[in-house]
Order: structure tokens, then C-alpha cells, then sequence
């Protein structure tokens, strides 16, 4: 497992750092979303927006947002 010496703990730590942001900046939009529209349900178009929001654009739903 050569790997895990290659890729040290400081590393790892930074990157959990920045997937936590994005998944909290993520989750806010979405609940955003979804209560703008007063629904109670986060529905996929509103994962769409919040992924757009991100600057993350999803392929086969370019059409639809």
C-alpha cells in the first residue's frame, strides 16, 4: 500500500476541509431552493440549481436548467 505514504495526512485533512465547504455551501442552496418554492421536499431540479449555483453543471439536465 504504497499509496497511503504518498499522500500524507496534511493533504487529506485540506481536502476533507474543502469537500465539507462544498457539500455546506451545496446543501444551503439546495434548502434554498426548496423553500423558495414552499415545498417540503428537495426535489432534483433543485439539486440541479444548487449544483448550477456551485458552478458544478450536469450534463444531460443542461437542457432543463
Amino acid at each position: 500500500m504504497m499509496w497511503r505514504k504518498a499522500y500524507q495526512w496534511p493533504y487529506l485533512r485540506r481536502d476533507m476541509r474543502f469537500l465539507k465547504i462544498f457539500l455546506d455551501d451545496f446543501m444551503c442552496d439546495a434548502i434554498r431552493y426548496t423553500e423558495d418554492t414552499r415545498q417540503k421536499t428537495i426535489t432534483t431540479m433543485d439539486v440541479i440549481y444548487a449544483l448550477k449555483c456551485q458552478g458544478c453543471t450536469i450534463i444531460h439536465y443542461v437542457d432543463l436548467v
